[in-house]
Order: structure tokens, then sequence, then C-alpha cells
């Protein structure tokens, strides 16, 4: 059975280090494609947003009894990343953090108040609520704080002219 204090402890970490990994980011680059893709780094922050908000309607809907409703497939994500691409594309960097905050905060708290035993509960999908809060949380900060990291990270360069 999870842990929901260890489990907050990863979402704190993996957010940190995504965090850590935007404030490499050059600001003039902020909204140049390439991070992911055809993604800027904008966009991943959005994105990031859009599945923390995804993770807490989840979570909102199993600690109403409501869980049986949240139908997510995989097969929908393509179709959904697109949409969230879409609205970052309309987004002004500023905006996108903002948003990620709001997401992150509303996430966490939505966490924190999840029983440990609510962890194990399944939902419509037939994801546990636990599965859930993983992969729109720490798995998904740090699957994107790579992305940041390979793009922006330190280069190979050699600075020595010798």
């Amino acid at each position: 059975m999870a842990d929901r204090d260890a489990l907050l402890e990863e979402l704190d970490t993996a957010r940190a280090a995504f965090h850590d990994a935007l404030a490499e980011v050059d600001a003039s680059l902020v909204t140049v494609p390439g991070v992911m893709g055809e993604w800027s780094v904008r966009d991943l922050v959005v994105h990031v947003a859009a599945w923390c908000e995804h993770g807490a309607g989840a979570l909102a809907l199993a600690t109403e009894g409501r869980g049986a409703e949240f139908a997510y497939s995989k097969a929908d994500t393509d179709e959904m990343n697109e949409r969230i691409l879409a609205a970052a594309r309309e987004t002004s960097p500023a905006d996108a953090l903002r948003r990620e905050e709001a997401a992150y905060d509303a996430f966490r708290a939505m966490v924190a108040a999840v029983g440990t035993d609510e962890l194990a509960t399944v939902l419509g999908n037939g994801d546990s609520v636990e599965r859930v809060v993983r992969y729109d949380g720490p798995d998904h900060y740090a699957e994107h704080t790579d992305h940041l990291r390979a793009w922006f990270g330190p280069g190979d360069e050699d600075d020595d002219e010798g």
C-alpha cells in the first residue's frame, strides 16, 4: 500500500527538480520550439500544469465517490496533448508559470487530503488513485525535467583553445 506522505515527497521533489531545470533556461529561448519536438519550454510548463489539473480532477471524482466516472485512456493522450499545445501557444510564459503553480498547488492539496487507504481506490479506467497521481505528478515532472536538461543542460563543448 502506498504511503501518502512519501508520495507527496516524491511529487515535491520532482517538481523542485523541474523548476531547477527551468532556472537554467535562457529567457530568450522560452518560446522557441525544440525542447521536445516542436514544443517550447513554455509549452511544457502549460503541459505539466494541464496534467496536474487532470490528476486533481481524478482525485476530486474519487473523493466524491464518483471515481467510476474517471474514464481517461492512454488512447486519449495524443488528442489531449494537441489541445494543451494549442492552448499553450496562446499563453504568455508568465501566465504559463502562474497556471503551473496554481495547478500544482491544487493537485498537491488534493493528494494531501486523500487518505492512504484511498490511494488504492480503483477508478473507472482501471487505474488506482495512486497510479494516476504518479503518472500525472512525479513521473510526469521527471519526464519533462529530463527533456529540459537534455536541451539546456551542460554541453560537451570544450572551451579550451589549445
